[in-house]
């Protein structure tokens, strides 16, 4: 953010709203590092153990990423690659309950497959499984309300972007950002 001098020659500063492509590479890291991190975990789970107790820390991860990061330290990793920073509606820090609200119409679809998740590790006709891959598929073929489940949550993101892209301010708010009443802000130091 730049300075900027005002009529009683004052200091202000200059808000510099992110971009949607931004964003997006932003989001994009973010599953990178997050997506990696649990496909191999999840992998290694599902080739030798099959342990709900191994996939519930790593849904903890993947569900309050995020939120954490947001609150502690104002972006997560791909935001801070790209120098942008979660702001509230006066430009400050955000804590954990608003980061967590921020994050909510992304962390409801997550919380939905810990259940399934639960079921498929003690199913024996999940058993046979090895490859993450032929587990994933066993799965949809088990639990078919998995499949409407990440249907929702592509639905989510898809209305998520639709409200940013239609964003008639200069403020590039997405839905998460109205229900969190936070910003995204370049961070230039």
């Amino acid at each position: 953010m730049a300075e900027i001098i005002n009529a009683e020659n004052k200091p202000e500063k200059q808000v510099e709203y992110a971009t949607f492509w931004s964003r997006a590479g932003a989001y994009i890291l973010d599953g990178i590092i997050v997506g990696a991190f649990t496909l191999i975990i999840n992998a290694i789970n599902i080739a030798n153990f099959k342990s709900f107790l191994i996939y519930i820390p790593i849904a903890i991860v993947a569900i309050f990423y995020k939120p954490f990061m947001e609150s502690k330290y104002g972006a997560t990793f791909g935001k801070m690659a790209l120098k942008l920073k979660v702001t509230d509606q006066n430009f400050n820090q955000i804590d954990f309950k608003q980061s967590l609200l921020r994050s909510i119409i992304l962390i409801f679809p997550a919380i939905l497959f810990v259940p399934i998740y639960y079921f498929a590790f003690n199913n024996p006709n999940l058993a046979e499984y090895s490859q993450i891959f032929e587990f994933a598929q066993g799965l949809a073929t088990e639990y078919p309300i998995q499949s409407w489940i990440s249907n929702l949550g592509f639905l989510i993101i898809v209305i998520d972007i639709i409200v940013l892209l239609t964003d008639q301010t200069k403020t590039q708010r997405s839905l998460h950002d109205r229900i969190g009443k936070t910003y995204v802000l370049f961070y230039r130091k």
